[in-house]
Order: structure tokens, then sequence, then C-alpha cells
């Protein structure tokens, strides 16, 4: 088990934000520009366990233990490790045909994740912030 740091508001709150956030990337790299995608071209349900069964325990797990209090060398190896583990699971993903790429690679996500994780822990900083809750 893991000690929740977050409480089930921010819980809430940063799956709603992670949803939201995949969903909007996902309308122009899938949709619009057709990248990549999951399981086949356009819309479908199997899509809907993905965006909701996986990232949002995965965002939760990830901020969870976000060490805010801690040195810059500490975030940047904890973004190491979830970038790391967020490509493996891309790979394994793309293995598995949950996910297929046209004009995309796992090299582009690469470059992506850190700032989307940075992006995440933002979110809920500003969301402490606002509520009053130091970090």
């Amino acid at each position: 088990m893991v000690p929740k740091q977050l409480s089930k508001a921010e819980m809430v709150h940063t799956t709603y934000f992670a949803i939201l956030f995949d969903t909007l990337m996902d309308v122009f790299l899938d949709l619009h520009l057709d990248l990549y995608g999951y399981f086949q071209k356009g819309v479908d349900y199997q899509t809907l366990l993905v965006v909701i069964g996986i990232f949002p325990p995965m965002n939760i797990l990830y901020l969870n233990n976000f060490p805010y209090g801690q040195s810059l060398w500490a975030k940047g190896r904890y973004l190491l490790i979830w970038s790391v583990i967020a490509i493996f699971y891309e790979y394994l993903a793309v293995k598995c045909d949950l996910l297929y790429y046209r004009k995309w690679s796992i090299f582009y996500s690469g470059l992506c994740y850190p700032p989307i994780l940075i992006i995440a822990a933002l979110n809920l900083k500003l969301l402490r912030y606002l509520s009053g809750i130091r970090n």
C-alpha cells in the first residue's frame, strides 16, 4: 500500500485534469493529425477504458509521491523515473496492439513525457495554492 499524500478532492481534480489534458492532446495528435491512435483509427469506446482506467491511477501514483519540498536534483530524478515508466508502458501498449503509430515514434513520446509530467505537478501545486494548502 502507498500512503496517501493527496486528499480525495485533489485526486478527483487531478484525475479530471489528466483526462481533459489527454483528451485534448488526443483530439489534435490522433484524430486531427493522425499521428497515433488507440486500437483502431477514429473514435472508439475501447479508448475510454485506457483514458479512464489507466491514466488516472497512474497520475495519482505519480503525484502522490512527487518530491515538492526536495531539491531540483530529486525532482529531476523523479521525473526521469516516471518518464521511463511511461515509455515502458507505451512500448508494451504498442506491442500488445493497444496503441499504434502512424507518423509518431516512441522517441517523440520520450520528449513529451517530462513536460507532461511537469504540467501535472504544476496543476496540483496550483490547486493547493488556490485551496490555501502549502506544498
